[in-house]
């Protein structure tokens, strides 16, 4: 369930691991259950070599055939002194050959920008996640996706970028009561 924030949701597949078929990839979507949550730690390099950390924590809120509705928070930690952290609700969806996501309500929060001089910088990135927010067809080809025995990981490039995304999962589970 990942893979979607900022310039990185749209990018094109790039496998360098073994990517799972897509009844594998089918399979452990359905198996989700409302309470499971994840959180994916994401390495991103750019096409200058400068270097992005991302880490994404969430759970399921509610299941449908095919349909996984989520909340995540996401962190963008941009160097040293700026972050970007966004709140969101996000709804998932298994197809033949992709999943797609789409915003259903998303918060974002820039920190570290609040100089008058780098007003532009803080406006592209809040641009930018308007325009994500905004895609309708925002998918993930099951190429880029390799399934593994704690979650799952997500290799995407573009041409200014390469993200690599590992994701773990840790099933719901009901608390014990007492007696």
């Amino acid at each position: 369930m990942k893979s979607w924030l900022l310039p990185l949701l749209l990018l094109v597949p790039l496998c360098s691991q073994a990517a799972s078929t897509p009844k594998e990839i089918k399979t452990r979507f359905n198996q989700f259950k409302v309470g499971d949550k994840t959180i994916c730690l994401d390495d991103v390099t750019y096409a200058n070599n400068n270097k992005m950390k991302v880490i994404e924590n969430g759970f399921v809120v509610s299941k449908r055939k095919n349909v996984l509705v989520y909340q995540s928070n996401t962190l963008f930690l941009l160097g040293n002194e700026v972050t970007v952290n966004i709140k969101a609700i996000i709804e998932s969806r298994i197809g033949k050959t992709s999943f797609s996501n789409q915003f259903k309500q998303a918060m974002i929060q820039v920190e570290g920008l609040d100089d008058p001089t780098r007003a532009g910088e803080k406006a592209k990135i809040i641009q930018s996640f308007q325009e994500v927010v905004a895609d309708k067809d925002n998918q993930t080809p099951y190429s880029s996706v390799a399934l593994t025995d704690n979650g799952y990981i997500i290799t995407q490039a573009e041409s200014h970028s390469t993200t690599i995304s590992e994701c773990y999962v840790t099933p719901y589970k009901k608390p014990e009561i007492i007696k």
